[in-house]
């Protein structure tokens, strides 16, 4: 690539209609698969898209035809091109042996503008900056110009402009929210009221709303927007308003001091829910290796699953990672046990419950549908740097309401499954753990029965499978507290034998 010296300023649109911008206009991609390939590949900036996804997201529906390939090198050299005229840099879109990787610089991407933006406003609101972070949600608000992904059609650019319109919602209430804490009530009034025209149902800018009347000493208007909800809530959608919603209402009626009326803190809190790493712990370098590859990139991570059979020792080596890379991620991580393995798996709405309690949310403000519950959580991610452990997975069914939408946040999760589906639609990176290598079972064992050469042997005849190794292990130790000239068949024999 060239120096930034020599490059041109230019940005991809998505936030609006999908176009390149540059000082002279930007060229023109008149072709819509080609602003479809140009919107999936700044979308996924500084990550490899893979030609399958390529393929699969330009043809969806329609069968591919037999020359598919050929017609993608035609469909990215378009793009490249548009490019290369408005930065002036041939390797803003780069080939790679799997599929393509558009550079973020040189190449500026709205989408990324925008969260990075959101990502400083939560920041300065958790560290109790309000002026700042008000500022830093109203720059990520600026750089929407109209509709996410306009003029494009089809399943992909639905579901990407949906996740976008999600985002705009959160700055939105958050922003709002601050501006209200800042006791700009009068300001907001207009603003407010067009948010509500435009979305009727979303119960945190009518709870912002209401309050912003009352501090204006409209009392009256304010219980009629709460009425006006309560009819839209139960008549649509059969539900009755939240209890955010319905306290707001009842302080109104009690005639609380307007300035005790405030809206609700949002979750600021920084989970620690990793558990302790296993002890000791040997080897597995090339694993945890391969998991450091594969989450290389900050702001861009896949999910990696760790998949092997029972006793292998996933939940170690997963653990063990977390540990080493936690600095990595200062808003906390969530760990859960899915339970994948017994009877009675974990249900997604039961974790997202306890996620959404843990980073801050108010148990009365957890929504008991599974779908708002995801948005949640999506919403209070979405700007942060979080990790999260999904261990013991069941399926890929179980997972999927569980994974934060951003990539800003790094998921691990663990399964006796291989979960393809995940790294088909989710483009998470599978990772299967093998047994222990004879080295490092000898190792565990020796570590574990304070030295001698029945560990060795011992290691030999249990498998090297972690779990069965310390079962072994223990009772190797339980054995020789009283026997230490014991011989090899006293020892070791009925350990053995005893072995699962």
């Amino acid at each position: 690539m060239l120096p930034a010296s020599a490059r041109k300023p230019m940005t991809v649109h998505l936030l609006g209609p999908v176009e390149i911008s540059a000082d002279d206009g930007g060229p023109r991609l008149h072709r819509r698969k080609q602003r479809l390939l140009l919107a999936l590949l700044a979308a996924c900036a500084n990550r490899v898209v893979p030609v399958e996804r390529i393929i699969d997201v330009l043809w969806e529906d329609d069968p591919p035809p037999p020359t598919v390939r050929n017609q993608v090198h035609v469909h990215v050299g378009a793009v490249r091109r548009a490019l290369t005229a408005a930065t002036g840099d041939p390797g803003a879109l780069e080939t790679t042996a799997t599929g393509y990787l558009l550079h973020s610089p040189p190449v500026v991407v709205d989408v990324r503008e925008f969260e990075d933006a959101v990502a400083a406003g939560v920041r300065w609101q958790a560290a109790g900056q309000q002026s700042a972070a008000s500022a830093a949600f109203a720059k990520a608000l600026a750089c929407w110009r109209g509709a996410p992904l306009v003029g494009l059609d089809g399943r992909y650019a639905a579901a990407e402009a949906a996740r976008l319109r999600e985002r705009w919602l959160f700055a939105r209430e958050r922003q709002t929210d601050i501006e209200l804490a800042l006791g700009r009530h009068a300001e907001l009034l207009p603003v407010l009221a067009g948010l509500l025209e435009a979305h009727p149902l979303h119960e945190g800018f009518r709870r912002s709303y209401m309050i912003a009347l009352y501090r204006c000493g409209r009392v009256a208007d304010a219980l009629a927007a709460y009425r006006d909800g309560w009819r839209l809530l139960t008549e649509e959608l059969g539900i009755e308003p939240t209890a955010a919603l319905r306290d707001v209402q009842q302080a109104i009626l009690r005639g609380a001091p307007a300035d005790r009326l405030a809206v609700p803190v949002w979750g600021t809190a920084r989970p620690r829910q990793l558990p302790a790493e296993a002890s000791p712990f040997v080897g597995r370098d090339e694993v945890l290796a391969r998991m450091d590859a594969v989450t290389a990139a900050d702001r861009d991570r896949v999910p990696v699953v760790l998949t092997g059979p029972a006793g292998v020792g996933k939940t170690a080596v997963c653990t063990r990672w977390a540990h080493r890379v936690r600095d990595r991620f200062p808003d906390g991580e969530l760990y859960v046990d899915l339970r994948g393995s017994g009877p009675l798996p974990l249900d997604p709405a039961a974790v997202l419950a306890r996620f959404l309690r843990a980073l801050g949310m108010a148990p009365e403000r957890v929504p008991a549908d599974c779908a708002e519950a995801a948005a949640e959580y999506r919403s209070l991610l979405a700007p942060t740097r979080t990790l999260v452990v999904l261990d013991d997975a069941a399926s890929a069914e179980q997972v999927r309401p569980l994974l934060p939408g951003t990539r800003s946040c790094q998921v691990l999760v663990t399964s006796r499954h291989d979960l393809a589906e995940l790294e088909a639609s989710d483009g998470a990176a599978r990772i299967a753990l093998p047994e222990l290598s004879s080295a490092e079972a000898q190792a565990l064992v020796t570590v574990l029965a304070a030295g001698g050469r029945a560990p060795v042997v011992l290691a030999s005849l249990s498998g090297r499978r972690p779990v069965e190794l310390r079962l072994a292990a223990a009772r190797l130790s339980d054995r020789m507290v009283d026997g230490r000239g014991m011989e090899r068949a006293a020892v070791v024999e009925p350990i053995r034998r005893s072995l699962p």
